[in-house]
């Protein structure tokens, strides 16, 4: 193989006026081809491809490969394997649509997106600017899904653990012995996110004990969700406030640009459409959709 890899690179050198760098009898490669292969090959390919003779080599007889995979079904006959033939064009017609797409987006001249952001801050504050108040809570967890048979017990459970909490018991401790909710009870209880007023993740009756707290450290009284039964410990309170312009300005100048690049493409594709009225021949494709 190092024979070969050394014959071909010595022969190279003398194809440089022409800018073939590999030549396989009638198939060649360009110097521009193996330039652009290298450039939207990964790092480690284009280190080993620079390093290693055998990596070298496996490179240029891949892309000769596809090559050739690529001539013989360009070659394809509509008369001898119709499949393949328009399995194949429309591949075609797909990749041509998204190299269109992505050619014409390269080239779009982009207006100034934040003087936009800006006037959209102005006027839509109120909904894109505010953030809610956020809790953050523990909690003790005694299961206890629709009826279930130990109700009672599960309060009584959480009673006696509530008169302990306020006679100066560690919540965390008592936590980690008797709640049932395993995600939680190894931290103490303490919940993994904060939780706002709306948060539809969360039971209302959750939520409305949470808000009901009146200061950091308070409990809440027994509540029943979905899972069970609950006392809610309030950890601590970030208020809610407004953003500003510069906080929300990346994503807007990004959703802005988007819909730009959305709505200057749509109209690109509108230029291509037809002129004029098309001609159809319906006698033939009614009894194509028939055939179907």
């Amino acid at each position: 193989m190092k024979t070969i890899i050394a014959a071909m690179l010595f022969w190279s050198g003398s194809l440089m006026a022409t800018e073939i760098i590999v030549r396989e009898g009638e198939l060649t490669l360009s110097r521009a081809e193996v330039e652009f292969a290298l450039a939207g090959s990964p790092k480690q390919i284009r280190n080993s491809v620079q390093l290693d003779e055998a990596s070298r080599y496996e490179f240029f007889v891949t892309l000769l490969v596809s090559k050739k995979i690529l001539a013989e079904l360009q070659a394809l006959d509509v008369s001898e394997n119709p499949a393949a033939y328009h399995q194949f064009l429309f591949k075609q017609l797909e990749t041509a649509r998204e190299l269109d797409k992505q050619l014409f987006q390269n080239e779009l001249v982009l207006p100034d997106f934040e003087v936009l952001a800006l006037e959209r801050y102005k006027i839509s504050k109120n909904d894109i600017a505010p953030v809610p108040e956020i809790r953050e809570a523990s909690h003790i967890l005694r299961l206890c899904t629709d009826n279930c048979d130990e109700a009672s017990e599960a309060i009584e459970t959480l009673q006696s653990l509530k008169n302990r909490l306020e006679q100066g018991e560690s919540f965390a401790n008592l936590a980690i012995e008797f709640s049932q909710d395993p995600g939680s009870k190894t931290r103490g209880g303490r919940l993994s996110q904060g939780i706002e007023r709306d948060a539809e993740n969360v039971d209302q009756v959750v939520r409305d004990a949470l808000f009901a707290i009146p200061e950091v450290g308070g409990f809440s009284d027994i509540v029943r969700s979905r899972f069970g039964f609950h006392i809610l410990k309030l950890e601590s309170i970030t208020a809610s406030r407004t953003r500003s312009f510069e906080e929300v300005r990346p994503a807007l100048v990004a959703e802005i640009e988007k819909r730009f690049r959305q709505d200057a493409y749509r109209e690109r594709l509108l230029s291509l459409a037809p002129e004029e009225t098309i001609e159809i021949d319906f006698s033939v494709f009614e009894a194509l959709v028939n055939e179907m």
